[in-house]
């Protein structure tokens, strides 16, 4: 019985430990700060990013860009990244919107999620040398809010939520961790309510604790590929 107990108590501890490793960062944009985020390789000519209206909004100016909004710490891995997001203006080229997980920056070394809205598909891409990428069919309007989330997972799964659809690859040699953050393309686009979770996500960030909206068991799974 004493043996019993003892495995009970250590059990319990060791879930609690867990649940305080595991963490949810947040930002809402309503202190209009843009402090802890930064852009990757900025240059004026071609973007800006900044808070309107409780909102992130992010612009590209000239053709044929990506523009990376970045936060966190590069040692964050195994996460996933929550938000709204909405093309406001698309430009001369097809606009896209999405996510980026495990950024290192200039070690160019990262995974991008993104909705593709001329194409219309979403795309799952490994963004290294001798990277790839997978794509599925989705059919996005510009003008329309759409609710983002992105996970990497620790067996090499990436997994790309749009409202309840939901898009899956497999990586068999996953990256190292890094930033997390968000990504326009040839668009001025809107984003809100991000939320970061992880085991080593700290809890925090510059907003507040918001509701998210209980998810239903996946609408739609589509088969996993590979990415070479």
């Amino acid at each position: 019985m004493k043996m019993k107990i003892a495995s009970i108590v250590l059990g319990i501890l060791i879930l609690s430990m867990m649940s305080v490793l595991a963490g949810t960062w947040y930002d809402d944009f309503e202190d209009n700060k843009t402090n802890e985020w930064e852009i990757y390789n900025e240059d004026n000519q071609v973007e800006k990013w900044w808070i309107n209206n409780g909102e992130a909004v992010g612009e590209i100016f000239t053709p044929g860009f990506w523009s990376l909004w970045l936060t966190g710490d590069i040692k964050w891995e195994f996460y996933s990244v929550s938000c709204r997001a909405m093309v406001e203006e698309d430009r001369e080229e097809p606009p896209s919107i999405g996510l980026t997980l495990h950024d290192r920056g200039d070690q160019n070394s990262r995974y991008v999620f993104t909705i593709d809205y001329v194409h219309n598909i979403a795309r799952i891409i490994k963004d290294v040398v001798g990277g790839g990428f997978v794509a599925h069919p989705f059919v996005a309007e510009t003008g329309v809010w759409y609710d983002l989330t992105a996970t990497v997972k620790e067996d090499g799964t990436l997994e790309f939520r749009i409202n309840d659809t939901v898009f899956e690859a497999i990586d068999p040699q996953p990256l190292s961790g890094g930033q997390a953050g968000l990504v326009v393309g040839d668009a001025k686009a809107r984003f809100d309510n991000v939320a970061i979770t992880g085991d080593n996500i700290p809890n925090g960030g510059p907003g507040k604790p918001f509701d998210v909206a209980p998810r239903s068991k996946l609408a739609t799974t589509w088969g996993k590929l590979k990415i070479r």
